[in-house]
């Protein structure tokens, strides 16, 4: 078991690159650029920010964006169990919404309004489609693109989620496919992230799985805990998570508010590529290397989805 504590945090808010927050004097993100470049996309480390007190990240707002958020709001009850893959012969629909898990006996509006006591957890998903939001995704992108793009460049498909949690809610264990910063706005929660690397955790099977969209959830034991870290997060800090680095989260006594950035990039789009191909090598009777394993291979694997990105690229110019 490992920790992920604050001392590997940025120091000062000082990085190589030397800008600052619109008109504040204050960057909104504190980074380190050679933890950064050390860990980013490979292990999760810890950062800073300055958006606590941010007007847009207030409980009151947030009802406000409920009311006209199109995007669908996912909530359901805060005490189901870490483990909510029930392991049967398919994983089709391994997802929260799929497996239709309880909710609290609310609308999505009433359950933030009354989240002290609502014992639940939601994510108003790509708040970015709200104009206010999108400026604010927009100037966090700015602070981080130049470390990010050198360790996996591409960046496209941001978004933000905001995740409002009620005190003593637990997350099931799940992974992303994207890169992902998880930034405490309000109340603690304590994070448990598994090396998705370590085919002890999570084996090519389950990342193909997910790469199908047949949904986010991993199955979970305690033995996973030895292949995890573990952070701590409180108002003012944040996580990098890595994509496909399954991770469970316990909201500490207090009503929680994260936000989460979220992207994909062109090492994602490997990954997808590479995983999807072997699936299909796969089903017609073939038993591919896992990506990794061999670069010659990965590389000729690559071919179909270098030539379709490619003349797509020449197609848009």
């Amino acid at each position: 078991m490992q920790t992920v504590s604050s001392d590997v945090q940025a120091a000062n808010g000082q990085t190589a690159n030397g800008q600052t927050a619109n008109g504040s004097g204050r960057r909104l993100l504190s980074l380190d650029d050679g933890m950064f470049a050390a860990s980013f996309d490979r292990h999760p480390f810890k950062i800073t920010h300055n958006l606590v007190g941010h007007p847009l990240l207030q409980l009151p707002r947030l009802v406000e964006l409920a009311r006209v958020l199109k995007s669908p709001i996912l909530y359901f009850r805060g005490d189901h169990a870490i483990n909510q893959f029930d392991g049967g012969p398919t994983d089709s629909e391994r997802s929260l919404v799929g497996l239709k898990l309880a909710r609290p006996e609310l609308s999505p509006v009433e359950t933030i309004a009354q989240i002290e006591s609502a014992r639940a957890w939601l994510q108003l998903r790509d708040v970015g489609q709200d104009p206010e939001y999108a400026a604010l995704l927009g100037s966090i992108i700015t602070e981080f693109r130049i470390p990010s793009e050198r360790v996996a460049p591409g960046l496209y498909a941001p978004r933000a989620d905001i995740f409002i949690s009620s005190p003593g809610s637990t997350t099931p264990f799940h992974l992303d496919e994207e890169h992902n910063f998880l930034l405490q706005m309000r109340g603690s929660k304590k994070l448990s992230i598994a090396d998705g690397f370590n085919p002890e955790v999570l084996g090519g099977a389950r990342v193909q799985s997910l790469l199908r969209t047949n949904g986010e959830l991993a199955p979970y034991s305690e033995h996973l805990e030895q292949h995890s870290v573990h952070v701590d997060l409180v108002p003012g800090e944040g996580v990098h998570i890595p994509p496909c680095h399954p991770h469970w989260i316990q909201n500490g006594p207090e009503v929680s508010i994260s936000l989460g950035i979220l992207w994909l990039s062109d090492v994602t789009a490997r990954r997808r590529a590479l995983f999807r191909m072997n699936d299909w090598l796969g089903r017609v009777g073939l038993k591919p290397s896992p990506p990794g394993d061999r670069p010659v291979s990965d590389s000729i694997k690559m071919l179909p989805h270098t030539f379709k990105r490619r003349v797509g690229a020449w197609w848009r110019r």
